[in-house]
C-alpha cells in the first residue's frame, strides 16, 4: 500500500496562506550531497521540504536534521510532515531567527557538518509585493534574515569541512560568492539552472565548504524545460531531480520561485 513518502513532495502541509515552496526548494535537496551520520541543519526551513528530501533520497545514512524558522506556523508544518512521511525520530525542529542564531543560545558554534539554505531572492524593495500577505513577503524579500544573514548564520554553524548548499538568484551570484568569502565558506560546485537552453539562468545551486582551499568545479546547466514542449520538464532535469516528477508537464511550479 502507498505510504506519504511514495507521494512526496505532494501532501505535505503548508499554512494557509503562507508561503508556498516551489521546485527550487525540491532541487536543493537533490543538489546537496548525501554526508552520512551528519548532522544538518536547514536553515529556514518552511515546512521541510528540502530537509525532509534530503533525507528521503539516502534512507539509510543515518543523517539527523534538525529545521529552523522564524514562523511558528512553519515549524508546526515541519513538524506534522516529519511524522507523516515516518522522519519524526531523525527529525527536530527549532523556532529561531536565522538572522540571531549567535545570540539566541539554540545552537553551539560548529554544531553541524551540513546545512541546507533557501534564503529570499529579492533584494528589499525591488519588486512587486505580494497580496497574499506579510509571511510570503517575508520568504520572497530579502529583509530581516537575508541573504547575509543565511551565509553568515551557516560560517558560524558548519564545522570545518562542513558544506553549505543554497540555491538563490543568478543575478546576486557575485554577491553570494562574496558573502561566502567573508564567512570563511570557499566556494567548491555552482550549477546555474536555465528555463530553456536560449534564457539566461535564473537560479544557481551553490556549495561551500568552511576552511577548504580553493577549487571550484562549475557543473553543467541544468535546462529545466523542453524546446517547444510548453512547461515539459527535460530529461536530464528528471534524472536530477526526481521528485519534480510528480508532475513532469510542468513542475511543482511553473517556475522555480523567479528572481525577476
Amino acid at each position: 500500500m502507498p505510504t506519504p513518502r511514495d507521494y512526496f513532495p505532494r501532501g505535505l502541509a503548508q499554512p494557509e496562506g503562507g508561503y508556498r515552496f516551489a521546485a527550487d526548494s525540491l532541487l536543493l535537496a537533490c543538489f546537496a550531497r548525501v554526508k552520512r551520520r551528519a548532522r544538518v541543519a536547514d536553515l529556514g526551513c518552511g515546512c521541510g521540504v528540502a530537509g525532509f528530501g534530503l533525507l528521503l533520497r539516502a534512507p539509510g545514512a543515518g543523517m539527523k536534521l534538525t529545521g529552523v524558522d522564524a514562523s511558528e506556523e512553519m515549524v508546526r508544518a515541519a513538524t506534522e510532515n516529519a511524522n507523516r512521511l515516518g522522519l519524526a525520530e531523525q527529525f527536530t525542529a527549532e523556532l529561531a531567527d536565522v538572522d540571531r542564531i549567535r545570540e539566541n543560545g539554540v545552537f553551539g558554534a560548529e554544531a553541524f557538518g551540513l546545512v541546507l539554505a533557501n534564503p529570499p531572492y529579492r533584494e528589499c524593495g525591488r519588486g512587486r509585493q505580494s497580496p497574499r500577505g506579510e509571511a510570503v513577503n517575508a520568504a520572497r524579500f530579502d529583509s530581516g534574515a537575508g541573504l547575509a544573514g543565511f551565509i553568515r548564520a551557516a560560517g558560524y554553524l558548519l564545522k570545518t569541512g562542513g558544506a553549505l548548499c543554497l540555491v538563490g538568484s543568478a543575478q546576486r551570484l557575485a554577491e553570494t560568492l562574496a558573502l561566502l568569502s567573508a564567512s570563511r565558506l570557499t566556494p567548491k560546485r555552482l550549477r546555474l539552472v536555465h528555463g530553456r537552453a536560449d534564457a539566461t539562468a535564473k537560479i544557481v545551486l551553490a556549495e561551500a565548504v568552511k576552511n577548504a582551499g580553493p577549487g571550484l568545479t562549475a557543473e553543467p546547466p541544468l535546462i529545466l524545460y523542453e524546446k517547444g514542449q510548453g512547461n515539459r520538464l527535460t530529461p536530464e532535469t528528471l534524472a536530477f531531480c526526481p521528485y519534480l516528477a510528480c508532475n513532469a508537464r510542468r513542475g511543482p511550479t511553473a517556475s522555480p520561485r523567479s528572481p525577476s
